[in-house]
């Protein structure tokens, strides 16, 4: 009786063993599962720290008279992709991403609308760094033209 609950503790002891080594163990890592959570954790400092460079940069008041204060989705859209460009050495954004500053901003604008805009109007302005696909994010940035463009918005002595 003694000699099978010697074994018995023994098996048990074993067993905790390997238990304890399976769950220190690592488990084989899915690249594509750890990049995908990298960029989703740059992308939310990057929203953040460009709504909050919105507020505190050198020309914070003209981007609130000609920029937040009108109703120009186009120029609002383009105040995303201008401080990246200027402060976040042109970082690339989807329109998820703009719809999230524009959110934080107070001026929320729907990724669907943001699409569109960028699609009919905003294309010139922009460069995208793969062909648009229905369903697939399509990362874009600021091009020269249209830094010329939002400087020019921002410079302008009226109001629109």
């Amino acid at each position: 009786m003694e000699n099978i609950n010697n074994q018995i503790i023994k098996r048990l002891d074993d067993l905790e063993k390997r238990v304890d080594k399976l769950g220190t163990g690592t488990r084989p890592v899915n690249r594509k599962e750890v990049q995908e959570e990298l960029e989703k954790q740059n992308s939310d400092d990057l929203i953040l720290a460009i709504v909050n460079k919105v507020g505190d940069c050198a020309e914070s008041e003209e981007i609130q008279n000609k920029v937040l204060d009108q109703k120009s989705m186009e120029a609002k859209i383009l105040l995303c992709f201008y401080i990246s460009f200027k402060y976040f050495k042109n970082e690339w954004l989807t329109t998820g991403n703009v719809e999230k500053i524009t959110s934080g901003l107070g001026t929320k604008i729907a990724v669907g609308n943001v699409s569109n805009k960028i699609k009919s109007k905003l294309r010139q302005y922009l460069e995208s760094r793969s062909v648009r696909k229905k369903g697939l994010r399509t990362p874009y940035r600021m091009n020269r033209k249209g830094v010329q463009y939002f400087e020019s918005i921002l410079n302008s002595k009226e109001i629109k």
